[in-house]
C-alpha cells in the first residue's frame, strides 16, 4: 500500500536514490522497505504456502528412491519425514495464513535442511556411488531452493548456511561417509551456495529495479490524475453533468444580483435522497445516469424562468432565479420536488427506478451574498432531511438591524 500524500515527496526521493545507487533490501530506508514488503506480502504468502505443500509431497515421494538404494531403512526414513516434516509443514501453513512470513520462511529453511539431512542418512546405508548420487541431489535441492524461494538475498544466504551445515553434519553422524565423499559434498555445497547467492543477487537487482520503476510510474499517474482533477475543478463546467460548477455559478450569481437590483432572488439547495443506497443497489453507472437525468430536468426547469443551476458536489445541486408574481422560491422548489419524484431512472432492470429529493429554499432582496444564501438554504435542507426527506423547507429570514 502506497503511503498517503504527505509522504510521497520523501518516498520519491528514496526511489530516485535507490535507482541511482543500487543497494540490497536491508540497506533501503525503512519507509521504502515497508512499501516493498507490503506490495510483496500477498504474492510471497502464496508462494510460501505452495512451496510448503510441494516440499512435503516431494519428501514423501523420495521414499521410492530410498526403496531402491537402502530398503532396510526406507520405512524408517518415511516415518521420520512424516513425523518431523508434517507437523512443521502444517505449522508453516498456519503461519502463512497469519501472514507471519518471517517465521514461515525460517520454518521452510528448517524443513529443507531436515529433508537433506534425512537423505544423507539414507545414503549412508548404500554404496559409495549411492552416497555420491544423494550428495549431488541435496546440492541440487540447495541450488533450486536458492533460485525459487521468495526470500531476500540475506535470507537466502542464511538458508544456504543452515542447509550446508545440516547436511554436512549428516555425513558424519550417525553413519559416517568416507572422507573423500564428505570433502566432495562440502565443495559442491559451497560451489552451489555461492552460485545460487550470486544468481539471487542478480535476480534481486532486476526485480527491485522493476518494482522501483513501477512505483515511480504509479506516482506519476497519481500526480497526473491530481493535476487533471484540479484542471476540471478550475474549469467552467462539471465533467459528468455538463452543468456549471460552483466557480461558474458564483460568477453568474454576481451578474444576476447586479441586474436584479431590488428584485427578490431565490436560491435552492437540492439533495437527492439516499443516493448512496441507490448507487450501492444499482451500481455506479446507474448512479451517474441518475445524476445526469436530474441535471437535465433541473436545467429545463430553471432555464424556463431565466434561472441557473449548478452541480454543487456529489448528489447535491444549487439553483437560483429571480422571483416573480407567478413563480416564487417555495412554489418552484415544490414543482421541482414533484418532477424529480416522477422522473424515471433507467437502471438496466425491467422497470425504471425512481428517486426523491429534499430541498432547502432561501430568499433575498439583493442584501445577501451567495455564501449567506447558501448557508441559509443548507440549513433549510438539513431540516428537510431531518423531517423525513422528500420535502421542501424554507430558510428562516435573517434578522435585519435597523438604524434609528
Amino acid at each position: 500500500m502506497v503511503p498517503a500524500s504527505p509522504t510521497l515527496s520523501p518516498l520519491r526521493r528514496m526511489i530516485a536514490t535507490a535507482l541511482a545507487e543500487p543497494a540490497m533490501l536491508h540497506e533501503w530506508p525503512p519507509l521504502l522497505r515497508s512499501v516493498w514488503e507490503e506490495e510483496k506480502r500477498d504474492s510471497v504468502a502464496g508462494e510460501l504456502g505452495f512451496l510448503l505443500k510441494l516440499g512435503f509431497a516431494l519428501a514423501v515421494a523420495a521414499s521410492a528412491s530410498d526403496a531402491l538404494i537402502a530398503p532396510s531403512v526406507t520405512l524408517a526414513a518415511l516415518a521420520l519425514r512424516i513425523a518431523i516434516l508434517l507437523p512443521l509443514t502444517l505449522l508453516g501453513l498456519r503461519l502463512v495464513r497469519q501472514l507471519r512470513l518471517g517465521e514461515a520462511k525460517a520454518l521452510i529453511t528448517v524443513n529443507m535442511t531436515i529433508f537433506g539431512a534425512i537423505a544423507m542418512w539414507v545414503a549412508a546405508h548404500g554404496s559409495a556411488d549411492d552416497m555420491v548420487r544423494y550428495s549431488m541431489s541435496t546440492v541440487v535441492t540447495l541450488l533450486i531452493g536458492l533460485l525459487i524461494l521468495p526470500f531476500t538475498v540475506a535470507e537466502k544466504i542464511r538458508a544456504a548456511l543452515i542447509f550446508c551445515l545440516g547436511t554436512w553434519a549428516a555425513t558424519l553422524y550417525p553413519a559416517a561417509f568416507p572422507v573423500i565423499i564428505v570433502s566432495q559434498h562440502i565443495v559442491a555445497c559451497i560451489t552451489a551456495g555461492i552460485g545460487g547467492v550470486l544468481l539471487a543477487r542478480r535476480t534481486w537487482r532486476l526485480e527491485s529495479r522493476e518494482f522501483l520503476y513501477g512505483l515511480q510510474q504509479r506516482f506519476d499517474r497519481e500526480e497526473l490524475e491530481e493535476t487533471n482533477a484540479l484542471l476540471r475543478e478550475l474549469s467552467e463546467s462539471d465533467p459528468l453533468t455538463g452543468l456549471a460548477n460552483r466557480r461558474n455559478l458564483e460568477r453568474m450569481f454576481e451578474r444576476q444580483m447586479a441586474q436584479a437590483a431590488n428584485d427578490s432572488l431565490a436560491l435552492l439547495m437540492i439533495d437527492i435522497d439516499h443516493f448512496k443506497a441507490f448507487n450501492d443497489k444499482h451500481g455506479h453507472q446507474a448512479g451517474d445516469r441518475c445524476l445526469m437525468e436530474v441535471a437535465r430536468l433541473l436545467e429545463r426547469k430553471l432555464l424556463a424562468c431565466g434561472g441557473h443551476v449548478a452541480r454543487f458536489g456529489g448528489e447535491e445541486f444549487v439553483a437560483f432565479f429571480r422571483e416573480c408574481d407567478l413563480r416564487d422560491g417555495p412554489s418552484m422548489a415544490e414543482d421541482i420536488r414533484m418532477a424529480l419524484a416522477a422522473l424515471p431512472i433507467a437502471t438496466g432492470q425491467k422497470r425504471p427506478s425512481t428517486i426523491t429529493a429534499s430541498i432547502g429554499v432561501a430568499r433575498s432582496r439583493g442584501k445577501d451574498d451567495m455564501g449567506d444564501l447558501i448557508a441559509r438554504a443548507d440549513e433549510a435542507l438539513y431540516r428537510a432531511k431531518n423531517r423525513g426527506r422528500n420535502r421542501v423547507e424554507r430558510a428562516y429570514e435573517p434578522v435585519r438591524q435597523t438604524t434609528a
